[in-house]
């Protein structure tokens, strides 16, 4: 194995190995100490070479690193961010019980997630997409209470949903074949009688994770329990794999497909209005940021769509789509990290001063101001979206958007500090120095990204500077005269739940399934003892049954049986892999 092949697999092999090396009591505090670095070799691999990595014994002969835009791409700053993430988690996690297992399960993700980038093959693309999916659940159940455990189910019931039209679309898709490489996926869905089918299996499956509307459920609840190193991966860089999925396996440069792209088009517009609106209504700051990352999806979504209607701007559209992923991954990084940080330092104070400078200006990069990341997102976007034709009023909406975008940065904003001391620790160590690390990636990433920095230039004509300077002082104009309005009369918004759309669609399951179930509770004529003491069985089955479901949940909770089940699940997954 020369050089470039070795890089590939240490990006792939160092955080899969550290998650044994925790979960081992022997290694476990050698493996906890390495863990926040696990993420280095990937960033090395995307600031570097590799080459093309074939296992021949591994999962029908697994293939890796496709050295393209995308790749390079995505490893960059899903590294960079991975790698911040668990430098910050040293720090925020010191005094966690649970913090042995957050890293075994932390490490797991990363492992999925680098994979998926790295995959050449579908069946490689799909193993590493579900572990990183499903191990992302130890994320958001950390803390093991209730409320995390109730996420927790939300996320794996709408995760299984993702799974199944993933499986059923790659299926149609490999057909007899074993197994089929990522570069032609595209012509095969093109070609299939099933095209439309699959498109709208993928569209869905990658859309639980994207967050796109109506499957973006989950964020909104899994945001503010999980720790806040998980936070930031969580939207930062996971759901994104999400959008490479599209990229990957819809037909963007092969066909049109005015429906599907009609459809992404109208329901990206309509995250992004309605995520805010909803947003705005929140209580608490992390369930702020997730909707507002349901709003910056949207706009990626409506890149979707047009690349689907317009197969010749797909090329333009797809970099666009490369430009607003790194901006939103290194903003929603920072602005995770960051409401992390500011209960250890409070907000007054010289430290606190800066925590708060740093959280305004990555929320002013999300609402799109000038000479920002977010400016240089807009601005590609509307220039590939010039290039598709599509409905003259989109640039508009994209720019009312940006006032949306900027209402509710500063209702997070409003609420980070709410929900922070005056005064906190002294020092913030290991959260301070990685999150001021995080700042200069995101500096550099502005300056010297794989893409878009052929838009830079631009930045600084004056219509373009009028462009983005806009909305954003509407946007703080209207905060103005909110924040008035509350003063003077104590209006206030109404709350809606998180996870909006779940809870009327909650109690349209329940009535239906109790319907169903009423003909069991009966009671026939002339059988009304019997059924009665069939009755008290039942109950008392069910009683037995949850309490042995509870003493599974406390037995699975302790760190030592947590730790051997992953490691069991480990084996098993290499044994069946290795022929």
């Amino acid at each position: 194995m020369n050089l470039p092949e070795f890089a590939v697999g240490a990006a792939l092999l160092v955080p899969l190995g550290l998650v044994l090396a925790v979960m081992i009591p022997g290694t476990r505090a050698a493996g906890t100490w390495l863990a926040p670095w696990a993420a280095l070799p990937a960033l090395g691999l995307g600031l570097g070479t590799g080459a093309t990595l074939h296992w021949k014994s591994v999962l029908l002969g697994m293939w890796l690193y496709v050295p393209d835009t995308a790749t390079h791409t995505y490893l960059i700053f899903t590294g960079a961010l991975w790698l911040c993430a668990g430098l910050f988690a040293r720090g925020y996690l010191r005094d966690d019980s649970n913090r042995t297992s957050f890293w075994g399960f932390y490490l797991a993700t990363l492992t999925g997630n680098v994979g998926a980038v790295l995959a050449m093959d579908v069946a490689s693309f799909y193993l590493f997409f579900a572990m990183m999916t499903f191990c992302a659940y130890g994320l958001i159940v950390h803390v093991r209470d209730e409320r995390a455990a109730g996420a927790a189910r939300v996320y794996i019931v709408m995760a299984l949903l993702g799974e199944v039209c993933l499986l059923a679309a790659f299926f149609l898709t490999v057909g007899i074949r074993i197994n089929l490489m990522l570069v032609d996926v595209v012509q095969v869905v093109s070609e299939s009688g099933s095209r439309d089918l699959i498109v709208v299996l993928v569209l869905v499956g990658f859309g639980v994770k994207v967050g796109a509307l109506l499957l973006h459920m989950w964020l909104p609840l899994a945001h503010p329990v999980a720790p806040a190193p998980a936070s930031a991966v969580l939207s930062g860089a996971i759901i994104k794999v999400g959008v490479l999925g599209w990229m990957r396996f819809l037909p963007l440069r092969e066909v049109s497909l005015p429906t599907a792209g009609t459809v992404c088009v109208v329901m990206g517009l309509a995250a992004a209005f309605y995520a805010v609106a909803v947003g705005l209504t929140q209580r608490e700051a992390k369930t702020v940021l997730a909707y507002s990352s349901v709003s910056q999806m949207g706009f990626i979504t409506l890149a979707v769509g047009l690349a689907l209607g317009s197969p010749g701007a797909a090329p333009m559209l797809m970099g666009s789509v490369l430009v607003y992923a790194v901006h939103h991954s290194m903003a929603k990084g920072l602005l995770f990290l960051g409401a992390g940080l500011l209960p250890a330092t409070g907000w007054r104070g010289w430290r606190g001063g800066l925590v708060l400078a740093g959280l305004g200006w990555s929320a002013l990069e999300i609402a799109g101001a000038p000479l920002t990341s977010g400016a240089l997102a807009k601005l590609s976007l509307k220039s590939a979206e010039a290039t598709a034709n599509g409905p003259e009023s989109i640039p508009v909406l994209l720019s009312l958007a940006a006032v949306g975008s900027t209402l509710l940065m500063a209702r997070f904003l409003e609420r980070v500090v709410a929900e922070s001391p005056e005064r906190g620790e002294s020092r913030a160590g290991w959260m301070g120095v990685s999150w001021g690390l995080l700042f200069a990636v995101d500096a550099a990433l502005l300056f010297g990204s794989p893409v878009g920095r052929e838009e830079l230039p631009r930045l600084l004509e004056p219509k373009n500077l009028v462009s983005a300077a806009w909305p954003v002082l509407v946007g703080a104009g209207v905060c103005a005269l909110a924040w008035g309005l509350r003063r003077r009369l104590g209006w206030r918004l109404p709350r809606i739940p998180a996870g909006d759309v779940l809870w009327p669609l909650m109690r349209v399951i329940q009535p239906a399934w109790r319907l169903l179930t009423a003909g069991a509770e009966r009671e026939p004529v002339g059988q009304g003892k019997t059924s009665e003491h069939f009755q008290q069985g039942v109950e008392r089955l069910q009683r037995f049954l949850l309490d042995e479901v509870d003493q599974a949940e406390a037995r699975l909770s302790r760190l030592r049986q947590v730790g051997l089940a992953l490691l069991v699940w480990l084996a098993v997954f290499l044994l069946l892999l290795i022929r």
